[in-house]
């Protein structure tokens, strides 16, 4: 029934202008029944395209978000643990290998300060997101892993800030190289635009050296690993106190001999100072009693 009333205002219209067509004149009254006969046939069809149209705008507001790319920065945190003579073995073998995936190595380091503990390294590096697999598992081949973390930060925002304000300032840039280069122009405005010219490169150039920073970030993975030796059953037990300060006794001997012999070559100097003053005193004080003897 809905359906028919819009067809049956429809078909009136029709034959009212079909009427005026074979010349019958139409008077005002009819034109403005065919006016008001019209007006609901076309709400109708206003209301029946909106949800239609607000379908469309919402599927192509979904198909421009699901093609824009989003830039996340991902970070990966590694613990490698190995024998205690092979630290350095494997630290230099994650190297080679990070070195052959393409890396960016960013930090690389080996530290063998105290004999009594094993080398401890470290490696930091940006890896390429398609060889990153690869290098994990080489990973860990190496030894067992203690420490596995991954963290990603979103930084589509910043991105596509920086790459629309890249965009502006370079379409400014050639517009006042444009200026420049206008004929008959007063040496008062070229200045006014070379010195426009020149804090718009200087920003240019931020702007590049921040996108650059960005695509570091949001291109490849960084790693962070580091290398450590297996801790010991007696260095993981609760003798671990006792090991420890029989290792550092002799340790401690040294440092109070050295304390005291620092000690002593601060005091001399004022010992002997002393010394001297007392046995001056004391002379003098043995003159005075015999001159009243």
């Amino acid at each position: 029934m809905r359906r028919f009333v819009p067809v049956l205002t429809l078909s009136l219209v029709v034959s009212t202008l079909a009427a005026c067509g074979r010349g019958a004149p139409m008077e005002p009254e009819s034109a403005a029944l065919a006016v008001r006969a019209a007006a609901p046939a076309a709400a109708f069809a206003k209301r029946r395209a909106a949800p239609e149209q607000a379908q469309a705008e919402r599927t192509a507001a979904d198909s421009a978000s699901s093609e824009t790319r989003r830039y996340v920065a991902v970070r990966h945190t590694l613990q490698i643990f190995t024998a205690a003579d092979g630290v350095e073995a494997a630290w230099r073998d994650a190297t080679d290998a990070c070195a052959a995936a393409g890396c960016e190595v960013l930090n690389a380091a080996l530290e063998r300060n105290d004999e009594r503990h094993p080398a401890t390294a470290t490696l930091e590096a940006r890896v390429p997101p398609e060889r990153l697999q690869a290098f994990l598992a080489h990973l860990g081949s190496l030894g067992r892993t203690g420490l596995n973390a991954r963290t990603a930060e979103d930084k589509t925002d910043t991105v596509l800030d920086t790459e629309a304000r890249l965009k502006n300032q370079t379409a400014f840039r050639d517009h006042l190289r444009v200026l420049m280069s206008t004929p008959g122009a007063k040496l008062k405005d070229l200045i006014e635009v070379e010195r426009e010219l020149v804090q718009v490169q200087s920003e240019l150039d931020s702007l590049a050296a921040q996108r650059k920073v960005l695509a570091n970030e949001t291109d490849k993975v960084h790693m962070s690993i580091s290398f450590r030796a297996q801790p010991s059953v007696i260095e993981t037990g609760m003798w671990e106190p006792v090991t420890d300060a029989l290792r550092s006794a002799g340790h401690v001997v040294a440092v109070s001999v050295g304390v005291l012999i620092t000690a002593a070559v601060g005091l001399l100097p004022w010992i002997v100072v002393l010394g001297l003053a007392g046995w001056g005193v004391r002379a003098a004080w043995r003159r005075r009693a015999r001159r009243r003897g």
